[in-house]
């Protein structure tokens, strides 16, 4: 063909509408190109706060079960306190504090006497065939289980009604 040859459609040059024709494919390609580079940008931006997310509620779940461990122990020891001296309520005083603490990061306290047993908050330690409780009924609670936002945070220790 004439490289001056008129292409009918828009009234350019052959040549020249060739060229056209390439940088359109060129331009849509590049265009795609970068569609699919701001979506990977932004999947490893959401999978990198997901990670980061995760990481931040393992270490505050170690550390909240750190401090529900010494909690724990405070409130042992207050159950044996025979007395009320310096000591006493010293020991009183840092697990009411401790408690403060728990409560301002959200941990909150799981219900679990009386309740059927679920595995998913609760960790049986021990049956027992009780006739006037329900079957697979929490009896006792040897430790408390807790969550913070909904999540688990320590699944409770508790005894449960095999019979009903």
């Amino acid at each position: 063909m004439n490289q001056n040859a008129v292409s009918p459609d828009n009234g350019l040059p052959s040549d020249l509408q060739e060229q056209l024709t390439a940088a359109k494919e060129e331009a849509a390609e590049n265009y795609d190109k970068y569609l699919r580079a701001l979506a990977e940008s932004e999947n490893m931006r959401k999978r990198l706060q997901r990670l980061c997310d995760d990481r931040v509620w393992q270490e505050k779940k170690r550390l909240l079960t750190h401090l529900l461990e010494l909690a724990d122990q405070l409130e042992e020891a207050l159950k044996y306190a025979k007395r009320e001296d310096p000591v006493v309520s010293g020991v009183r005083i840092t697990h009411e504090e401790l408690q403060n603490i728990l409560n301002q990061e959200g941990v909150e306290p799981l219900q679990s006497v009386g309740e059927a047993f679920d595995p998913n908050v609760h960790e049986a330690v021990e049956l027992t065939d009780d006739g006037t409780k329900g079957r697979n009924e929490v009896t006792h609670e040897y430790r408390k289980g807790y969550v913070v936002a909904g999540k688990l945070l320590r699944a409770a220790r508790v005894e449960v009604n095999k019979s009903g």
